[in-house]
C-alpha cells in the first residue's frame, strides 16, 4: 500500500494507525484475526491515551505463530466465535473487540472503547445490532474468558459503560468521576430552557441543581459537530443554548480535556458547581 507523502501529512492519528493496520494485510497468515487496538481502530472505535506502535492480532493457541516486528500476536485456546472481515481483513467482532480491550488496557481507555461501541449500536450503525443484543453479545465474550487474566478488569468496564455516553471525552470524564467518589451524573440530562425549549447537557445532577458540558476542541472544527457551520457559528450557538439553559439550573459549568483527565481540577469543577467530592 503506497500514500503520498502529502496525503499522508493531513491525515490524523486515527487515520494513519488505521491506515498501517490495513498495509498489514500481506503479511497476514491465514490464522492471523486483527484484534485488541487494530481492530478497535477498524471499528472506528477512539484511543484517547493514543495508539499503540504494534498491529495486534489473535491466533490460535495450536498455530505455532509467534509474535514478530509487524504483529503483536495474542494467543487464544477458545475459538474465535466471530470473526467479521472489515475493509477487508479479518477482524474480531465488536463484541470481542471490545472485550480484548476492556482486559488489557487502562480503565479509562477502555470505558471511552466501550461507550463508543455501546453509542455506535444505539444509533444504528450496525445492521443487525440492537443495544440488547450488543450486550448480550458482550455478556457471552465475558463468559468465554472465564477467569483468564483481564476477565475481572473486563467486567468492571461493561459494568460500568454507558450508551448515553457519546464522545471520549465524556467517558473519560466519568472515569475520573468515579475515581475521585462523586455522585454518579446523569447522561444526557434534560433541560427545559428559559424559552420553553428542551436541551440535553453532557451531565446533570438534579438533587444539586447543576449540569455540564464536556468541552473539547473537535465540537468546534470536526465536520460531524460543525454540520456545515463555521467554528464562529458554534461558538455562538452554544452561547444562545447556554443562555436558554442558565436560568433553569443553579450552575452550569464546562471543561476540556485537561480537566477531563485530571482527578484534582475535576474535583475542582465539580465543587464550583456545588457537586460534593469524595467517598464516604
Amino acid at each position: 500500500m503506497h500514500v503520498a507523502a502529502d496525503d499522508l501529512g493531513r491525515l490524523g492519528t486515527d487515520d494513519r494507525y488505521r491506515l498501517r493496520v490495513l498495509a498489514t494485510a500481506r503479511r497476514l497468515s491465514r490464522y492471523d484475526t486483527i484484534s485488541h487496538w487494530s481492530a478497535a481502530a477498524l471499528w472506528g472505535l477512539p484511543a484517547v491515551d493514543g495508539w499503540p506502535d504494534e498491529i495486534h492480532s489473535t491466533v490460535p493457541a495450536g498455530s505455532g505463530l509467534c509474535p514478530n516486528r509487524t504483529l503483536r500476536r495474542h494467543r487464544t485456546c477458545t475459538p474465535e466465535a466471530e470473526t467479521l472481515h472489515v475493509a477487508g481483513l479479518p477482524v474480531t467482532s465488536l463484541a470481542r473487540t471490545v472485550i480484548d480491550v476492556a482486559g488489557t488496557a487502562s480503565f479509562s481507555a477502555a470505558v471511552a472503547v466501550a461507550d463508543a461501541a455501546l453509542f455506535s449500536v444505539g444509533r444504528g450503525d450496525h445492521d443487525g445490532l440492537s443495544l440488547l443484543s450488543f450486550r448480550s453479545a458482550l455478556s457471552g465474550a465475558l463468559d468465554e474468558l472465564g477467569r483468564a487474566p483481564g476477565s475481572a478488569r473486563a467486567r468492571r468496564v461493561i459494568d460500568f459503560a454507558d450508551e448515553r455516553a457519546n464522545r471520549p471525552g465524556e467517558s473519560l470524564s466519568r472515569v475520573t468521576m468515579h475515581l475521585i467518589g462523586a455522585p454518579p451524573p446523569e447522561l444526557q440530562f434534560r433541560v427545559i430552557g428559559a424559552s420553553g425549549r428542551i436541551w440535553h447537557t453532557d451531565f446533570g445532577w438534579p438533587e444539586f441543581g447543576a449540569a455540564a458540558e464536556f468541552d473539547g476542541r473537535a465540537k468546534y472544527s470536526d465536520p460531524q459537530f460543525l454540520r456545515s457551520r463555521t467554528p464562529a457559528d458554534v461558538v455562538y450557538d452554544e452561547k444562545v443554548r447556554e443562555d436558554d439553559i442558565r436560568p433553569s439550573v443553579r450552575t452550569f459549568g464546562r471543561w476540556d480535556w485537561s480537566t477531563a483527565r485530571s482527578p484534582k481540577r475535576m474535583a475542582s469543577a465539580l465543587q464550583r458547581l456545588g457537586v460534593p467530592v469524595g467517598r464516604d
